[in-house]
């Protein structure tokens, strides 16, 4: 005998065939939304960001919507309360990979400025290196156990807003603010003491 469940799962394989059949009536049905959601995200980069990476988080946003047909369950609630987390997510994972996330571009940054003086600079490189990793363990200390938790899984070991959440218990959003306020505290203690 086929369950209740048999069934509902066949019907959102059915609604999930036919949301893709007519995705682009689907996109055009939610474009303005699409559209909002990408203009108050844009709204939040420095303005070089902003100005060169809209069209194309645009796009993002549109290939994250046609994605999420694929996976939406109806039995859990409304379409753009699932897809409008997603976008998000999305737009952030391309600005992340292009290297253009104020967040990560923080720490590229700081990495790459530290290479390129190590370079020149051999025979401090071990005094240096280690005065590096000192400074940067004491600012550690003064986060607290969550924004360490997050640093150092988004820096450290490459991991999602998302993976990290699951992690300690947090949706993608807070670990997203939690990162950001971290970053900025480290960045403002080495403004202070930018000789150290």
């Amino acid at each position: 005998m086929v369950s209740r469940k048999d069934v509902e799962d066949r019907i959102v394989a059915i609604l999930r065939e036919e949301f893709l059949k007519h995705s682009q009536e689907t996109l055009e049905k939610y474009e303005a939304q699409i559209k909002s959601t990408v203009r108050w995200y844009v709204s939040s980069l420095p303005r070089h960001i902003a100005s060169s990476e809209a069209d194309d988080l645009e796009s993002e946003a549109k290939i994250a919507f046609i994605d999420c047909l694929k996976t939406w369950d109806p039995r859990k609630g409304n379409l753009w309360t699932y897809v409008s987390l997603r976008l998000k997510g999305s737009m952030q994972d391309y600005l992340r990979k292009r290297g253009s996330d104020p967040v990560a571009g923080l720490y590229e940054y700081i990495t790459s400025a530290a290479n390129v003086y190590m370079a020149f600079n051999k025979k401090s490189i071990v005094h240096e290196e280690l005065d590096k990793i000192l400074h940067l363990d004491s600012m550690m200390e003064d986060l607290t156990d969550k924004e360490q938790a997050v640093i150092e899984g988004y820096y450290k070991k490459d991991r999602t807003f998302k993976e990290i959440g699951e992690d300690i218990g947090l949706s993608e959003s807070q670990v997203s603010r939690i990162c950001k306020e971290a970053t900025l505290k480290i960045k403002g203690k080495l403004q202070e003491d930018p000789a150290e």
